[in-house]
C-alpha cells in the first residue's frame, strides 16, 4: 500500500511542475550537445520528459494528452533548430574540423591533374616505411608511400605514379641525384 501514501502526493501535481520537468528535460538534452556524458544527460532528459508526461495525467486526461503531444512534437523540432544553429555558434567553431588545410593535404591532391606530380621529386621528410611524408622541392608536403622499400629521412625521392591522392615514390639512386 505505498502507492496510497504516494498518491496524495501525485494528485497535487500542478501545470508548474509539469513544465519544470519539460524544461529540465529540454535542458539535460541541450547540455547533451555540449557535454561528452555518455548518454547520462539523455537518460535524465528522458526521464524528464516521461515524469512530465506521468504528471500530467495526475492532474487530469486533458493534461496528460497535452503534454504527451508537446513532448512528442516538440522535441523533435527542437532538437533540428539546435542542430541548425549550434554549428554556428563561437563553441562549435572551436569544436567541429575544419575541412583540409590548403597546402599539401590528400584533399589538396585529388583536385589537381593526376601528371602534375609526375617525375618531381623532394626529400623524405619522415622514414616511408612504406608510407610517410615527403618535401617537394616546392616546400610542399606531401604523403606518399614507396613500391615496398623503406626509405630514409633525408633520402632524395621521385614521384613515379599518383593515383587520385596515392603518390607512389621510389628513392633516386645518389649518382642520379647529384646531377638533378
Amino acid at each position: 500500500m505505498e502507492f496510497d501514501a504516494v498518491a496524495p502526493i501525485l494528485a497535487d501535481v500542478s501545470w508548474g511542475w509539469i513544465a519544470l520537468l519539460l524544461v529540465l528535460g529540454i535542458l539535460f538534452a541541450v547540455a547533451e550537445i555540449f557535454v561528452p556524458s555518455g548518454g547520462v544527460l539523455t537518460l535524465l532528459a528522458v526521464a524528464c520528459f516521461i515524469a512530465g508526461i506521468v504528471a500530467g495525467f495526475f492532474v487530469s486526461t486533458t493534461a496528460g494528452i497535452v503534454t504527451l503531444l508537446l513532448t512528442v512534437l516538440l522535441t523533435p523540432v527542437l532538437l533540428y533548430v539546435l542542430m541548425r544553429v549550434w554549428p554556428h555558434t563561437p563553441i562549435a567553431k572551436y569544436a567541429i574540423l575544419s575541412g583540409p588545410a590548403s597546402r599539401g593535404t590528400a584533399g589538396d591532391l585529388a583536385h589537381r591533374a593526376p601528371d602534375e606530380l609526375l617525375g618531381i621529386e623532394g626529400i623524405a621528410k619522415t622514414l616511408l616505411r612504406p608510407a610517410g611524408k615527403m618535401t617537394l622541392d616546392d616546400g610542399r608536403t606531401v604523403d606518399c608511400v614507396t613500391e615496398g622499400t623503406y626509405v630514409q629521412p633525408g633520402t632524395r625521392v621521385r614521384v613515379l605514379e599518383v593515383h587520385g591522392a596515392r603518390v607512389v615514390v621510389r628513392a633516386v639512386p645518389e649518382d642520379q641525384a647529384d646531377k638533378s
